[in-house]
């Protein structure tokens, strides 16, 4: 799963709403965009949701986690075809 994938599926998981957008500079239109995949994820994507989740920064940057360090992965389902 690229990084694109990843970004939208913790979307996907934690939902787009207003708080999102309150949360970054990006507006709850591109928020809604990328998630539906009618957006490239780019750079501003990545730091934000990165921001705004912590917790998921190591999985949405890399795939991995470090549960030790509380770096963890969001229940996300794997499209189709996704052997990774």
């Amino acid at each position: 799963m690229g990084i694109g994938n990843r970004v939208r599926g913790l979307l996907s998981v934690k939902g787009v709403d207003k708080t999102l957008h309150n949360e970054t500079d990006i507006t709850y239109d591109t928020w809604r965009n990328v998630k539906y995949d009618r957006q490239k994820v780019n750079e501003k994507h990545i730091d934000a949701v990165c921001e705004v989740f912590p917790k998921y920064r190591l999985w949405v940057q890399t795939g991995g986690t470090d549960e030790q360090v509380g770096q963890m992965a969001p229940a996300v389902k794997k499209a189709p075809g996704d052997g990774h």
